[in-house]
């Protein structure tokens, strides 16, 4: 198995701690899931795809609870385990 180094939240500095402070306001603290944290060499992109994230999950006028069934249906068809 393939394995990719991450910066976890409490090593975080500068951009990066910006960034996971944000995703803690986004989706709750302590809840950085590891196929967020493949993002942390990268803090503009991981900021990037928080934000897009966001919009598609919590922008829009369909239920959250519709949409998170929707991702994961998609994620079961894809064959994603996240």
């Amino acid at each position: 198995m393939a394995y990719i180094a991450v910066i976890p939240p409490r090593r975080a500095d500068g951009e990066l701690a910006d960034t996971y402070r944000y995703l803690g306001e986004v989706v709750g603290r302590g809840l950085a899931a590891r196929i967020i944290q493949l993002f942390s060499l990268r803090a503009g992109s991981m900021r990037r795809m928080v934000r897009t994230w966001e919009a598609v999950m919590w922008g829009g006028s369909e239920p959250r609870a519709t949409r998170e069934l929707t991702a994961a249906m998609v994620s079961r068809v894809n064959d994603c385990h996240y």
